[in-house]
């Protein structure tokens, strides 16, 4: 299982790192928040008696190898981003983020390394599994995959990043024209449609999507 992450919150990214873990699984987690990275660490990794089969990657993905900057709200913030979109948006609207953050203010920067999903696969093999967290940096994380996985989710904000969305289903369907989606708005309560649609079924309804946030699930069925 692979996850990458624009930051942690409090204690979500690392719970999930442990859920997976409690599946069974070989978790590579990216994280480019320092913060964050200390918190992998101390939970998962410098155990002695506990150690964890997690790999950490301290950098964001991106389409590239690159030096990029993250718009940082505070140390560890839920919300630190590559996105200059998403910093803007939220910093716009308050009301809309009202926990894991430091004010949504995003007054200062700071150069973070990136790599790709492809660059991160060659070195720790093909997961059955990536889980695609980085606030806004969707589809940059998306552009950087050459070849499907068997399952791939993605975090939508809307209504703001719809038309990013549509593109991200458009090249995971380039990857595996065989692909199916659904999405789920609370994960604890399941997926939201009753069947997997193909994309072209998909981007319909996410056309029409409603909801404020959802995470996208694919299927990346071989050809």
């Amino acid at each position: 299982m692979m996850s990458t992450e624009g930051s942690l919150t409090r204690n979500g990214f690392y719970l999930k790192t442990d859920l997976f873990l409690r599946l069974g699984a070989r978790v590579v987690a990216i994280e480019p928040d320092e913060t964050n990275q200390v918190i992998l660490l101390e939970r998962f990794v410098k155990l002695p008696f506990a150690r964890r089969p997690v790999v950490t990657v301290g950098k964001a993905v991106s389409d590239k190898n690159a030096i990029e900057s993250m718009w940082i709200d505070g140390p560890g913030s839920a919300v630190n981003t590559l996105s200059q979109k998403w910093a803007a948006t939220l910093k716009g609207n308050k009301a809309r983020h009202t926990y894991g953050h430091y004010g949504l203010d995003f007054v200062q920067s700071r150069p973070v390394e990136t790599t790709t999903l492809e660059e991160l696969i060659a070195a720790h093999g093909r997961p059955l599994f990536i889980k695609i967290d980085v606030e806004g940096y969707e589809l940059n994380a998306i552009r950087g995959l050459r070849h499907p996985v068997p399952y791939l989710s993605f975090e939508v904000n809307l209504p703001e990043f719809r038309p990013e969305s549509l593109h991200r289903v458009a090249l995971l369907e380039g990857l595996a024209v065989n692909s199916i989606f659904n999405y789920a708005v609370d994960c604890e309560r399941g997926l939201a449609l009753d069947r997997w649609l193909n994309a072209h079924e998909f981007l319909s309804v996410l056309e029409r999507c409603g909801e404020n946030a959802i995470e996208v699930f694919c299927k990346g069925l071989p050809n």
